[in-house]
C-alpha cells in the first residue's frame, strides 16, 4: 500500500516555499493543499491575541490526536480524509506548507514531539541560502512597515516581523534533527537554489521520495493571485493589502542593508550549511 500520510513541507521565511507549493496546486484531483495553517496561531501567540486562541476548540476523544494543545485541532483537520467532488473512492492526499518555527516553539516539552504524532505525517524540508532569504525577509518586512504607516495602522495593532528571532533556519534545523531521530525515516530536503536551477529534476526526486507520481503539469501554471495566500498580520478589519509585498512575481530590487542584517545572515549560515549536507542532489 502506498504512503498516503499528509505531506508537510517545513520551511523558513522567504525560502520560496509558496513557489514549491504551486506544483501541488496544479494536481487538484490528487492533492488537498493547505497553506500555512499554523501561522495564524503563531501570530496570535506573538500578539497575545487570547480571544483568537480561546476560540480554538479542544480535541474530541475520537480525534486522531487528543493532546490538549492549540495546534492539535489543526493537526487533526489535516489528518481528515479529503475527497474530490465527494467521491470517497478517490481520496486526496494532503499537502501542507508551513513555517517550522511555529511548530518548534509550540512543541517544546510536550507530546507534539512524540513518535506517535510525528509518524502520522510525511515530513519534508525546504531551505534557502540566508544571503538571499534574510535579505528578502528584511525587504518584505520594511515594505510592510511602510504600508502600515500609509494606512495609519496604530502601534497597538502592529507586530515585529523581522528580527534575529524570526528567521527560522535555526528552528528548522532543530525540527529536522528531531524528526530524523524520532521517526528514523528518510527525509526529502530541497535547497531552493537547486529548485530554481533544475525544477524538474528536483521535483521528480522529491515526488519519488514521498511516493507521488511526478507529472509535467506540475511545472507550468498561469500567473494569477492565489486567494489562499492572502496575508493578514493584524486583527484590523481594514489592514492594507500585503499580497504583492510577500508574493511578488517580479525580481526584487537590491537595497542597502544595515550591518545587523549581515550579522543575522552570518548567524544562520552554519545552520543552513548543516541542513544543506542532507539535501536532495540532482
Amino acid at each position: 500500500m502506498t504512503d498516503q500520510r499528509p505531506i508537510i513541507l517545513w520551511a523558513h521565511a522567504r525560502s520560496l516555499s509558496t513557489v514549491f507549493e504551486r506544483p501541488f496546486l496544479q494536481l487538484r484531483q490528487e492533492f488537498h493543499v493547505i497553506h500555512e495553517p499554523f501561522v495564524p496561531i503563531g501570530l496570535a501567540y506573538q500578539a497575545n491575541n487570547f480571544e483568537f486562541l480561546d476560540n480554538i476548540q479542544p480535541p474530541k476523544p475520537t480525534d486522531p490526536i487528543t493532546f490538549a494543545h492549540h495546534l492539535t485541532p489543526t493537526l487533526n483537520e489535516i489528518l481528515k480524509p479529503r475527497y474530490y467532488n465527494g467521491d470517497e473512492t478517490k481520496p486526496l492526499r494532503a499537502f501542507v506548507k508551513d513555517l517550522a518555527i511555529t511548530f518548534y516553539h509550540a512543541s517544546q516539552g510536550n507530546q507534539l514531539q512524540s513518535k506517535e504524532i510525528l509518524l502520522k505525517f510525511k515530513h519534508t524540508f525546504l531551505i534557502r541560502n540566508p544571503e538571499k532569504s534574510v535579505k528578502s525577509y528584511y525587504r518584505a518586512a520594511n515594505d510592510t512597515y511602510k504600508a502600515w504607516d500609509e494606512a495609519d495602522v496604530p502601534d497597538s495593532k502592529r507586530i515585529e516581523i523581522f528580527s534575529a528571532d524570526h528567521i527560522g533556519i535555526k528552528e528548522l534545523r532543530a525540527i529536522y534533527d528531531l524528526i530524523k531521530n524520532v521517526t528514523e525515516e528518510e527525509i526529502a530536503l530541497v535547497d531552493a537554489d537547486d529548485l530554481v536551477r533544475e525544477p524538474e529534476k528536483v521535483l521528480r526526486k522529491y515526488c519519488e521520495m514521498v511516493g507521488v507520481e511526478f507529472k509535467k503539469e506540475m511545472l507550468a501554471w498561469k500567473a494569477e493571485k492565489i486567494k489562499r495566500w492572502d496575508l493578514k498580520l493584524t486583527d484590523m478589519h481594514h489592514e492594507p493589502d500585503l499580497y504583492n509585498i510577500w508574493h511578488r512575481v517580479s525580481h526584487e530590487k537590491e537595497i542597502e542593508y544595515p550591518q545587523y542584517v549581515y550579522d543575522i545572515i552570518a548567524e544562520n549560515v552554519p545552520h543552513y550549511e548543516y541542513l544543506r549536507q542532507h539535501k536532495i542532489n540532482v
